[in-house]
């Protein structure tokens, strides 16, 4: 996060952060299963691809537009969103004021490994996801 964000609240900035992680990951997950089915491999774990990328996307997808929703109910609409070398640059618009938030592509990275982890702990323990 940036020094921009002084004035916004911390469940906001929260918020924000995950919408961005969930939205990142939902499209990530289906992007490494097409690069996952053009890899030969001694056995075919089709199947399992078939289910558990779409599974784990499909999560995301919905955390990401349930966050979305919530944010629009406090004001918050993102207005566009890049990559700009090794930071991902979110503008906002948050009750009239525009905000920006800049993260680290690396930690965005390792966050969204964080929930496929938390995800797949869930369905081991044979719980709902989180």
């Amino acid at each position: 996060m940036t020094e921009q964000q002084a004035g916004v609240p911390e469940g906001e900035q929260e918020m924000m952060r995950l919408y961005i992680l969930f939205g990142i990951l939902f499209r990530v997950v289906m992007v490494d299963l097409g690069k996952v089915r053009v890899v030969p491999l001694k056995l075919s774990y089709q199947a399992v691809y078939d289910w558990l990328f779409p599974e784990i996307s499909r999560w995301a997808e919905r955390q990401h537009h349930q966050l979305r929703r919530l944010l629009r109910q406090q004001g918050c609409v993102v207005v566009s969103y890049q990559r700009q070398g090794h930071v991902y640059v979110v503008h906002y618009r948050q009750r009239g004021y525009l905000r920006e938030a800049i993260y680290s592509i690396e930690i965005l990275r390792a966050e969204c490994q964080e929930l496929v982890g938390q995800w797949i702990a869930h369905y081991q323990r044979g719980e709902k996801t989180p």
